[in-house]
């Protein structure tokens, strides 16, 4: 089984995608913050991570950063907001259910 780390706050997100990803075969741990996020990498191995930009704590943008240091082949995808082209795959608000599916698939 695939083991995912899923970063949001966003309980509609939460809501909308979790059951999602669990319906399509993942182990998922979350986590409310991008900080935690980056400690939990770095004690765990997953198979892709999940970060939404949001405008609080650690940035997206410096978040990819860190975790490109700490993990460096692990795929990420950004939700929310265009970032990091290079560096991770993005999903724009709203977050199309089918585009995330797609998405996910295309990175694992």
């Amino acid at each position: 089984m695939r083991k995912l780390l899923f970063c949001t706050h966003d309980p509609m997100l939460i809501k909308s995608l979790y059951g999602m990803l669990r319906d399509e075969g993942f182990t998922v741990d979350m986590a409310e913050h991008l900080s935690q996020a980056v400690h939990m990498i770095m004690e765990k191995k997953y198979d892709g991570v999940i970060i939404e930009a949001g405008p609080f704590g650690l940035q997206a943008e410096d978040a990819v950063r860190i975790i490109r240091v700490v993990s460096p082949g692990l795929p990420v995808l950004v939700t929310g907001k265009s970032c990091c082209a290079a560096e991770a795959l993005n999903i724009e608000a709203p977050v199309d259910l089918e585009e995330f599916k797609q998405a996910i698939h295309a990175i694992l």
